[in-house]
């Protein structure tokens, strides 16, 4: 029994540092799979998808991008369950997330950086848009 007493301690450090390393290889996993960042410019981008929009998705969608802007909104849904409408400049960013924490430490008129796999480009009367899956900010 006091060897039971006296090994709990060592256990329990010993469980967390598994957790700790556990948490590691999952970052490692999720940075090994993210899509490879695309290197045009959101403007090129954008002049890409006002060219042709079937050319524009079929080179953009499921890479990743990094956009900087303005959060206008954040709603709740259900697939994705999180949305984060985001201008830069004035390109509209749609960014989709399962993240709640990520999702609550954004407010509405700041600026964020949101990083995530590109669905779709698209170019009408409105402008430029790109919607994001799997948005980390």
């Amino acid at each position: 029994m006091k060897l039971l007493i006296k090994t709990l301690p060592i256990v329990g450090v010993l469980a967390l540092a598994g957790c700790a390393g556990l948490d590691q290889v999952v970052k490692n996993v999720q940075t090994a799979t993210a899509p490879a960042l695309v290197k045009e410019t959101l403007p090129q981008i954008c002049q890409a998808a006002k060219d042709n929009k079937v050319r524009a998705n079929d080179a953009y969608a499921n890479r990743g991008l990094s956009v900087t802007g303005e959060v206008m909104s954040i709603n709740e849904g259900f697939q994705p369950h999180y949305r984060v409408y985001m201008k830069a400049d004035k390109i509209n960013v749609h960014a989709g997330t399962e993240n709640q924490l990520a999702v609550k430490q954004l407010t509405v008129g700041k600026t964020a950086t949101v990083v995530g796999t590109i669905t779709s480009v698209s170019y009408d009367y409105q402008g430029c848009s790109v919607a994001l899956k799997d948005a980390t900010f």
